[in-house]
């Protein structure tokens, strides 16, 4: 997701062109669902699971489906902790999600207290190695953490995309590079696995080339709002042209059972 929060603040062209969408990054339901369902057998009954950088909760309303368990769903943005509120009260999930409009690397959560820590596209914003260290003490020994990043799929990227994302996000790791870091914070690798490109579209890149669309007459006289719009349709773009070089890429990792 454009990064709109740090690099042009403003909170009202952020949420008018964000709000109300079926996501906020890239993501499916069935594909958080498969992920999910690989962990279960290796988690207690009814998990305790937080959500960080959830936006509106859609992975939040599927992990306490799926797995029965009680989510904290944590983010700064109040509109999407209470939009979330009003979907699990229509899935009859309410009881399974607490929201928290806390900042994701200082939650203050208790240490130790989570069997997983689950993140979709939020790395991304603190960085892959910050959000490795920062949530490694919130995993009970044996907890998984599941995260979700942009990441090179190959070692020469073009040109033009290479520049994009660097200046975009420049400590975008390759699928091998982040692994390391992974074990190089002390956890153990379990699984990767690339998002399929109906999940950059469906839930996402769809609706918001449609709502930038739709606010483009009011672009004309708002220059933050403008910004907005020019930077989601620059990283649309990028999709559109680069799509082989980089992709969304979920890892599973894991912190050992003893000797953490």
């Amino acid at each position: 997701m454009v990064d709109v929060l740090d690099k042009i603040p403003a909170a009202e062209a952020f949420s008018r062109v964000f709000e109300g969408l079926p996501r906020q990054g890239p993501g499916l339901d069935c594909f958080a669902q498969s992920l999910a369902l690989r962990l279960g057998k290796s988690l207690p009954h009814s998990p305790r699971i937080a959500d960080m950088g959830c936006g509106n909760g859609r992975s939040s309303l599927v992990l306490a489906k799926t797995l029965g368990a009680r989510v904290v769903a944590v983010d700064l943005h109040r509109p999407f902790l209470e939009e979330l509120e009003r979907s699990a009260a229509v899935a009859g999930l309410s009881e399974h999600i607490d929201v928290q409009a806390v900042d994701m690397v200082g939650s203050g959560l208790e240490e130790q207290s989570l069997d997983v820590v689950w993140s979709e596209g939020a790395a991304y914003v603190i960085g892959l190695e910050n959000a490795l260290d920062s949530w490694w003490s919130l995993l009970k020994p044996g907890g998984f953490l599941v995260l979700s990043d942009w990441m090179w799929l190959t070692a020469r990227p073009p040109h033009d995309a290479e520049q994009f994302w660097k200046a975009a996000y420049p400590d975008m790791q390759t699928v091998s590079s982040a692994m390391v870091l992974g074990m190089g914070a002390g956890y153990s690798f379990v699984h990767a696995e690339i998002l399929p490109e109906e999940g950059w579209w469906l839930d996402y890149y769809g609706p918001l080339e449609r709502r930038v669309e739709d606010l483009e007459a009011d672009a004309c006289t708002d220059q933050t709002l403008s910004a907005v719009i020019a930077g989601v349709r620059d990283e649309i773009a990028m999709r559109r042209l680069f799509a082989g070089s980089y992709g969304c890429v979920y890892m599973i990792l894991r912190r050992p059972v003893t000797g953490s």
